[in-house]
């Protein structure tokens, strides 16, 4: 029995010197700073036996109160971490001083009062939480961290997954144990969101144009989106009758509601010059300004100008002499049905500004001769005679002849001819034309 004692005494001294070593390597352990680790130190060592008890039980409580709220909202605050670690160095120097006061008796009522580790590791989720992330890109999961109040920085592992190729939302769960055996869970959600818009590619010209009168087809577009496949529909219509601007718009919505545009600018235009329709050569008698009218077809409203000193044109085509014109004004003439021509530039000018030319002559004819009268002149009669010939025979016959007779008169003049037929002469008389 007393080897016994004697062997206990032997082996609690050596207990005794190990718990004041390890006490000593390891009591800065909770990442307590040292000025705090020595106040702690300075407090204790001032404590009774009565007292260092009483300040146990009230850090236990303390402890279990913290650790329980950590592990409600699975997650720690640095506040709180911080005074979980001043408690547990707290706790070390009150086993020291509890051993060094009392020796081995006091470190197993202390022991046995629930000093054991019990308490899990505190997981801190480092980043968002939740995280969020975009769709068809990478993510990269920031990972989590834990701390043992007894046992300091513990591991951490993870598991689950994120399909950043399609939307919703996943769980990362994070797990750590102690070397006591506790365990202590946490978990991020990651939501996987669609916020970009379809991206809209216009085929074809753009801008594009189009001739005025002529049809036009909308080439149309393209859409890509990080969803997937996705549809277009295009909006505007263009109106080849009329020269303009016209916009054609494009639009993409996908799954998630993100619409995206694009659009196309048409321009109608006019490059097609003016056809003239109406006859280059117009004749008029002298003495008259009014000539014609000049026509051109075009998909516009055509305008027509003249380059002349004598002939004039309104926009719409009228032409006309600015002074009339007289045949006798000529330097040398014959009256032989000649004419008195006039030649000029005509152009047609339709809206867009596209010009056609039309080189025209205007031929004037005499009226009336050297006077202008139209009642004198000279002209050319006909007539016919009638020849009676006696054949002997008491048979008559009756020949018709025509002639022609050149005379003047004052309106209408009457020529006489002769005519000579074939048994016989007569006569006749015509009227002269001037």
């Amino acid at each position: 029995m007393k080897n016994l004692k004697t062997g206990f005494s032997l082996t609690g001294v050596a207990l005794v010197f190990c718990l004041l070593l390890a006490s000593n390597v390891y009591a800065n352990d909770y990442g307590v700073t040292d000025q705090k680790l020595s106040e702690i130190e300075a407090r204790v060592n001032k404590m009774s036996i009565e007292q260092l008890n009483a300040r146990k039980n009230i850090l236990l409580s303390e402890q279990a109160s913290l650790s329980a709220d950590v592990e409600e909202e699975n997650t720690a605050s640095s506040s709180g971490s911080s005074r979980l670690s001043e408690i547990a160095a707290e706790l070390s120097a009150i086993q020291k001083a509890l051993i060094a006061v009392a020796g081995l008796g006091a470190v197993s009522a202390f022991t046995d009062e629930g000093y054991n580790d019990q308490t899990p590791p505190v997981i801190t989720i480092a980043g968002d939480n939740p995280a969020t992330v975009e769709l068809g890109t990478s993510y990269t999961d920031a990972g989590a961290t834990a701390n043992d109040a007894f046992h300091g920085d513990t591991p951490v592992t993870s598991s689950g997954s994120v399909d950043t190729s399609t939307v919703g939302s996943y769980v990362i769960s994070y797990s750590a144990t102690d070397k006591s055996g506790n365990t202590s869970t946490a978990s991020r959600t990651v939501n996987v969101v669609d916020t970009t818009a379809p991206v809209v590619t216009v085929t074809g010209d753009n801008p594009a144009t189009v001739e005025l009168g002529t049809s036009y087809s909308d080439a149309g577009a393209t859409a890509t989106d990080a969803s997937g496949t996705v549809s277009v529909v295009s909006s505007g219509t263009v109106d080849t009758n009329t020269v303009g601007s016209y916009v054609v718009t494009y639009t993409s919505t996908d799954a998630s509601g993100n619409a995206g545009t694009a659009s196309r600018t048409v321009n109608v235009t006019d490059t097609t010059v003016p056809v003239f329709t109406s006859s280059s050569t117009f004749t008029i008698d002298e003495n008259q300004t009014a000539v014609g009218t000049v026509t051109a077809t075009d998909l516009q409203t055509v305008t027509f100008t003249i380059a002349s000193d004598v002939l004039q044109i309104t926009s719409a085509g009228v032409l006309s002499f600015i002074t009339a014109p007289d045949f006798e004004s000529q330097s040398s003439f014959e009256y032989d049905n000649s004419t008195m021509d006039f030649t000029a530039t005509v152009t047609a000018t339709d809206a867009s500004g596209n010009a056609a030319t039309q080189v025209i002559t205007v031929k004037v004819r005499d009226v009336g001769g050297i006077d202008d009268n139209t009642n004198t002149g000279t002209g050319t009669a006909t007539g016919t005679a009638t020849v009676a010939t006696d054949t002997g025979t008491a048979v008559e016959e009756v020949e018709t002849v025509v002639s022609t007779a050149t005379g003047t008169a004052t309106g209408t003049g009457t020529g006489t001819g002769t005519g000579t037929g074939t048994t016989g002469t007569g006569s006749g008389t015509g009227t002269g034309v001037n």
